[in-house]
């Protein structure tokens, strides 16, 4: 697996503009991002796999996609799963389109990609994430604020992929 994001504690703000989203920020072994770019090449290289994975009150739970592709920066790096499996709901598909991820162009506090009108969810969230109306899930929003909908409050979440 290679870890594209990782959230152990606060001490790395999420709260970041879309060109250090884009390049990649944090310590690999701690709080991580690794950029959409980087994601993006991955991606397109060869058929992935996501995994995320996130830790509530001493238990983990998981959800993962048996297809996963990022989009380029011309595309706003657009978001792509497919196949779900995992232990509660399938966080990028919300049976509400209005908050569905999947699909969704990515945004970050200074770049406003949403397709929400007159809201800028990233700005509004103090995170990037592929956001529609706003969020189902979160794993870049405010350290120890709710994960999504069906977990609440995450401790510990990362975000894996693999080739298929």
């Amino acid at each position: 697996w290679i870890v594209i994001q990782q959230r152990i504690d606060g001490s790395q703000s999420f709260n970041q503009i879309w060109n250090v989203y884009k390049s990649g920020f944090g310590l690999y072994h701690k709080n991580f991002w690794l950029g959409l770019e980087k994601m993006h090449q991955l991606t397109t290289s060869a058929d992935y796999r996501l995994r995320f994975e996130i830790l509530i009150s001493g238990s983990w739970f998981s959800d993962e996609y048996d297809h996963f592709k990022i989009g380029s920066e011309i595309e706003k790096y657009i978001v792509n799963v497919s196949k779900y499996n995992g232990d509660k709901c399938d966080i990028m598909n919300h049976p509400d389109p209005n908050y569905r991820h999947n699909g969704m162009n990515f945004s970050a506090p200074d770049q406003d990609n949403d397709p929400y009108p007159n809201y800028h969810c990233a700005k509004s969230h103090g995170s990037g994430n592929w956001f529609h109306c706003c969020y189902y899930q979160r794993v870049n929003g405010i350290f120890g604020s709710s994960f999504d909908y069906c977990y609440k409050v995450a401790t510990y979440s990362r975000m894996m992929i693999k080739i298929n």
